[in-house]
């Protein structure tokens, strides 16, 4: 999830740098679904289109096009999982990739490439979630009110040493409630046994997948669900606990966990729940990003006078 809104985020500000029109189509990419079944743009903008349809595609095929080898082919690209083949699209058979730092003249930009890290962090002030599937978030993420420590491990397709990890905020956890989320069904039932001074609380029902990725794995809209679900749980908690994965690094997912736990009132813009101006959110907004501070002011205000 965290990838798809990197690539989705880096894309969406080249767009507005250079003023073009960014096209999603995320149906053969990790999310596996169209974008519009999840988010929305929470202001609305004729430069942004979240569903690319065949019909589009194919209207697109008619235009000089970035890499130029797939001109006339858009609609025949299959973007796979890096864990199986892939149609290597360009004529060194590498996927379709652009500068972002500079300016084309051809009219279609083709990019298709993975990767994870922080821009997902500007994505998500810009999203909300989609009506479709609000209500259904909503009414799961509700339950969990009150007071609770949370602790995320990543343990399919990126490793974690979860058993040492747990010994180490086992202090800080004892007599805690706790939610415990993962990929990997066996990491929450050792939690349940390991932390039995706690109240362990789950936000998904997760299948033992033999190891595979959550994202690769049965009904791909559920997992979607699921995942936005134990991102919003995770962020609502007082404090969150992950691990780095074997690789050296945390998982992409836990940390756009924690900037949304650091910076809860996304939590609400997100649910699309309308919440009175908090002028200290405004003040550290304006110490980080003066641009954004109108722009929030506003998102708060107006509701309001809609209302009337």
């Amino acid at each position: 999830m965290n990838d798809v809104l990197c690539r989705i985020g880096e894309c969406w500000r080249y767009a507005q740098k250079f003023d073009r029109t960014l096209i999603i189509d995320a149906r053969k990419s990790e999310l596996g679904d169209h974008f519009s079944n999840y988010f929305e743009p929470k202001y609305k903008s004729p430069n942004i289109i979240f569903d690319a349809n065949d019909d589009d595609l194919e209207f697109l095929n008619g235009f000089p096009c970035f890499p130029a080898e797939i001109r006339g082919q858009l609609h025949r690209l299959d973007a796979t999982l890096r864990e199986t083949p892939r149609l290597r699209a360009t004529s060194d058979h590498t996927l379709p990739d652009i500068d972002f730092s500079r300016t084309y003249q051809e009219a279609v930009l083709v990019y298709e490439q993975w990767g994870g890290g922080s821009l997902s962090f500007r994505l998500i002030d810009k999203l909300r979630l989609s009506p479709k599937i609000r209500p259904m978030v909503l009414n799961r993420v509700r339950q969990f009110d009150g007071k609770y420590f949370a602790v995320h491990v990543r343990n399919t397709d990126l490793q974690t040493d979860y058993k040492n990890f747990f010994s180490k905020i086992a202090h800080e956890v004892w007599g805690k409630r706790l939610l415990v989320c993962s990929d990997d069904a066996a990491v929450i039932e050792y939690a349940r046994s390991f932390f039995s001074s706690s109240e362990i609380l789950t936000s998904s029902e997760i299948p033992n997948t033999g190891g595979k990725p959550l994202h690769i794995y049965g009904d791909r809209k559920k997992s979607n669900i699921d995942t936005i679900v134990d991102l919003l749980a995770l962020a609502k908690s007082e404090k969150l606990f992950f691990a780095h994965v074997a690789e050296g690094r945390p998982s992409g997912f836990s940390g756009l966990a924690r900037h949304l736990c650091k910076n809860k009132y996304l939590i609400d813009d997100l649910l699309n729940i309308p919440q009175p101006i908090d002028f200290s959110t405004v003040r550290r907004r304006f110490t980080r990003h003066r641009r954004d501070v109108k722009l929030y002011l506003w998102r708060k205000i107006s509701p309001y006078f809609q209302t009337y």
